[in-house]
């Protein structure tokens, strides 16, 4: 899961500094841009996989048991 976070990042990170270098700004520029892209999404993307819902949530009751409201008094 790991691998396939930095791999997208780094590809991101670098379109980003592609972006950069086209555009006219120096290397220092675009590797600085490389960077700081490539590694917040790394951390966005772990942050969405780590705070996504729970898929027992997804789920529907599957028993006529768990329809059952329990009453509180």
């Amino acid at each position: 899961m790991i691998v396939g976070l930095i791999m997208v990042g780094s590809v991101i990170g670098a379109t980003s500094a592609l972006a950069a270098l086209i555009l006219g700004h120096s290397i220092w520029i675009a590797l600085l841009i490389y960077s700081a892209v490539g590694a917040l999404s790394v951390l966005a993307g772990a942050a969405a996989l780590a705070l996504r819902a729970d898929p027992e949530e997804w789920t529907e009751p599957s028993s006529a048991s768990a329809l059952i409201r329990t009453q509180r008094g």
